[in-house]
């Protein structure tokens, strides 16, 4: 072991112990393929292991070594949460052991090849802007690395640069083995993370792997690549993506490569519903008063138990078997049991990992939704993430050529991006929550208002007054928030005139006047006057049928939706029956939108929505989701309108939507997941989905999405159901929430249990309760992977695209690999998290 790598482990006390006992075990020969090692907590005030500490603990003993964090954590209570991280202002930690990322680590190598041992340039080389040398500053098992160097400083350079390591193969067969292993050290100063692109696989059919890496200490990397066509592979790729240099950082970038292995192990399952060994169940936990349900295969046991933290036997049931086209499954139901507490359910040599029964349950995951939240803020130094940024950036209206800053709010993704529409929902679902916890939580109150106001602030400084608003903000990279002479450095995005975008900025802007008139009544008559004035604009803006360039023509019933659940906050705040005439001629829209009818189908189902009137497209979703929007305008204009003649018909609306959503649930019960749509062939609208290029490359994925759709369930000639979107742009965190949005509406308007327990189930789906037993949610719960953040290291709290699927078939695909877009953190997503949550609490 050399000095460098004592250096980079004596930062840790942590790591001098694992040092020592590593280097012991070298001294005397006994290093074996696996060695579990209890790394010993020094520190007894901390009991989250951060990923940095477990990196730089461990990715030496990691080169063929399993490390495999033996001590017991302690979950932290929501008091002990809220007052370590004050109240998700400060960085929150997570306990790295419950990543996945640590399964996959610990994993048994039975069989590797060593593709470069990382110490010369034979068959590598470089591309792009970077040079390439062996170097001796960091050293990887008494080896020296290859280094490749690169200038991150590209704002002001056109085209953007790229540069690349280029490792060259003679078609060698790698399909005796499923992953690969890469060890790398990015060298940087002022940086929280770096951004890698891994292409490994045959010519023409590599796959890319995209790791977020913490600078400064050695990141083994690991992708899995038993869906990689790889029997002739003649290169890999390592990319370090140029984002830019943040004012708080130095622009070289020194990347040490220090072994690059294919190895053979146990692959994950990641497609399809079979669960194996493994149960499925709410991570975070379950409500007294609601279902409390896991699910498992495989069983042999008549019984399952429940056990409280004591180990103490306080719950005993029958499995109940259910069995359906997608197979066998046993329901572990004990939805009867209400005592709150912590606890853990076994079933023949299987149990959970510890939940709890709460009125609470789901706050630690909100507290980490508001940490997330935090973490995406734009244009204000955010401890632990990046200072303030993208300062120099504006938006200027395209005739006027009035601009003004758009930097604040919140990035959009993990791409550096503001949206508008993703703005104005999440921080109305922000609102919608602090109101919902205000009696029981004021601490969380608060902290909900103060989040709302960093989007509604965005929505209101950055619209121009007549309609024209910052839409779509493409900030791409990180800047030196330098306004230069030549204006090189400043980034410009037009705005634009959409109806839904007014109407949906008048929503988040009128739910905010009525929250904050008590807290901060001057900004609170803001708000209400840019309500007012942006709902004309989107009444006079969909009458004259405008829409925006970046997504394409309206869809009436999602466009009136907003347009009626705007209208009626608006008349509660201002009295003024002119916003009950308007939303009621929303309604009507909406209602004329509805399938009211039974098809002449075979399986006949009505209440879903068609785009228009004349329901010539059907309603559908494949990325972004707003299925909620006509079902929130009609259960707004319900509950605030109690005298108007319509009201029957808004509620008969609300019931055939409902009655719709039990018919499709019944159809595909597996995992109690909401179905996504209906597809008819002769009504699919290709501009709803992500397919960018000429005619020929149109025709392709056209051909593609009507071969999804029909390998869903056949309701009729041309009428299918899928239980997951047809799609090009996949991941559907967002399209389920969006729906589960609508359904909560529904049953808390109709009082209806059964309808909030479906919307429910889609919240436990996303926290653990699916097929691979993974929370999607980083730092909440167990099994959670990595996910695709780019321009930022890891956040606790934050939600991917999500589970995405693969090729045709209507089956659930969540692969170890990382990539854009179903890995990608999203506030969009968290946003609809959070609007289901409103409702459910």
């Amino acid at each position: 072991m050399t000095d460098e790598i004592k250096k980079t482990l004596s930062k840790d006390e942590q790591g001098k112990r694992f040092f020592h006992i590593l280097r012991l075990n070298i001294l005397m020969g006994e290093v074996r393929k696996k060695i579990i090692i209890n790394i010993i907590m020094t520190n007894k005030n901390e009991s989250y292991l951060s990923r940095r500490k477990f990196l730089g603990s461990s990715a030496l003993g990691l080169a063929g070594i399993t490390i495999l964090p033996g001590f017991t954590l302690q979950r932290k209570t929501q008091k002990k949460i809220r007052h370590e991280h004050k109240y998700a202002h400060k960085e929150m930690t997570h306990d790295i052991s419950e990543c996945a990322e640590t399964r996959w680590l610990n994993k048994k190598v039975e069989s590797y090849i060593t593709l470069h041992s990382g110490n010369g340039t034979q068959n590598v080389s470089t591309s792009g802007t970077a040079t390439l040398l062996t170097s001796n500053e960091i050293i990887f098992e008494e080896k020296n690395c290859i280094c490749l160097t690169v200038d991150t400083k590209i704002e002001n350079i056109q085209p953007r640069p790229s540069c690349g390591i280029d490792f060259t193969f003679k078609k060698i067969d790698l399909t005796p083995y499923n992953r690969i292993s890469v060890w790398l050290y990015p060298a940087l100063t002022g940086f929280q993370n770096f951004y890698f692109h891994i292409s490994i696989g045959n010519p023409g059919k590599s796959q890319m792997h995209a790791p977020s890496l913490l600078p400064n200490t050695w990141n083994r990397v690991t992708l899995e690549i038993a869906d990689v066509e790889r029997n002739a592979v003649e290169r890999m790729t390592i990319s370090p993506f140029l984002g830019g240099c943040p004012p708080e950082a130095l622009p070289q970038l020194k990347l040490y490569i220090g072994e690059i292995r294919a190895e053979k192990v146990d692959a994950d399952d990641d497609y399809g519903w079979e669960l194996k060994d493994r149960i499925a169940y709410c991570h975070s936990g379950y409500l007294p008063k609601m279902k409390k349900i896991a699910i498992a295969q495989n069983v042999k046991d008549k019984n399952f138990r429940l056990y409280d933290v004591k180990n103490r036997l306080v719950y005993e049931t029958p499995v109940h078997k259910t069995d359906h086209e997608s197979g066998t499954f046993y329901e572990l139901d004990f939805s009867d049991f209400s005592t709150c507490g912590t606890y853990y359910i076994k079933v023949d040599d299987r149990q959970t990992k510890p939940f709890v029964i709460d009125d609470n349950a789901l706050d630690g995951s909100i507290w980490k939704s508001l940490h997330f939240l935090r973490s995406l803020r734009c244009g204000e130094d955010v401890a632990g993430v990046h200072s303030a940024c993208h300062l120099n950036c504006k938006s200027t209206h395209p005739q006027t050529q009035v601009t003004v800053p758009n930097f604040g709010g919140w990035h959009d993704a993990g791409d550096l991006s503001q949206f508008e529409i993703c703005t104005a929902e999440m921080a109305q679902a922000v609102i919608e929550l602090a109101l919902k916890v205000k009696e029981r939580d004021q601490k969380l109150y608060n902290r909900l208002l103060e989040e709302a106001k960093v989007g509604v602030s965005w929505l209101l400084r950055t619209r121009l007054g007549d309609g024209h608003r910052a839409l779509a903000v493409n900030y791409g990279m990180w800047r030196d928030n330098v306004v230069t002479p030549d204006n090189k450095s400043i980034f410009t995005n037009p705005t634009e005139n959409g109806p839904f975008e007014n109407f949906l900025a008048s929503a988040a802007c009128v739910v905010a006047a009525g929250a904050f008139k008590e807290v901060d009544s001057i900004f609170a008559d803001w708000c209400l006057r840019a309500a007012e004035a942006d709902f004309a604009f989107g009444k006079e803006g969909y009458e004259k049928g405008l829409f925006t360039v970046r997504w394409g023509t309206s869809v009436d019933a999602q466009v009136c939706g907003a347009g009626a659940f705007a209208a009626a906050e608006l008349y509660t705040i201002t009295g003024k029956e002119e916003y009950v005439t308007v939303g009621a001629q929303f309604a009507k829209t909406i209602l004329a939108c509805q399938k009211s009818e039974n098809p002449n189908w075979k399986i006949p189902i009505r209440g879903f929505f068609y785009e228009d009137p004349a329901q010539t497209k059907t309603l559908t979703y494949e990325h972004r989701g707003h299925e909620q929007s006509p079902i929130q305008g009609l259960a707004r204009l319900y509950e605030l309108v109690p005298r108007h003649p319509d009201r029957s018909l808004w509620k008969r609306g609300l019931e055939l939507y409902q009655e719709y959503i039990y018919k499709t649930c019944e159809l595909a019960p597996t995992f109690h997941l909401l179905p996504a749509h209906i597809y008819e062939l002769d009504k699919l609208n290709i501009e709803r989905f992500t397919i960018r290029g000429n005619e020929a490359v149109i025709a392709r994925g056209y051909a593609d999405i009507v071969a999804q759709v029909k390998a869903g369930i056949k309701l009729g000639e041309g009428a299918y159901l899928r239980v997951l979107p047809a799609a090009s742009r996949r991941g559907f965190h967002a399209t389920l929430l969006s729906k589960a949005k609508a359904v909560s509406i529904v049953g808390r308007i109709l009082n209806d249990p059964n309808m909030t327990q479906i919307a429910m189930n889609q919240i436990e789906w996303v926290l653990g309760k699916n097929p691979f037993a993974s929370s999607t949610m980083y730092g909440e719960g167990y099994n959670y992977h990595p996910l695709y953040v780019a321009y930022s290291h890891q956040m606790v709290g934050s939600l991917p695209v999500g589970i995405k699927t693969k090729g045709d078939a209507d089956l659930p695909y969540w692969p170890v690999m990382n990539n854009a877009v179903y890995k990608e953190i999203w506030g969009h997503t968290t946003g609809k998290y959070l609007f289901v949550i409103a409702d459910i609490v």
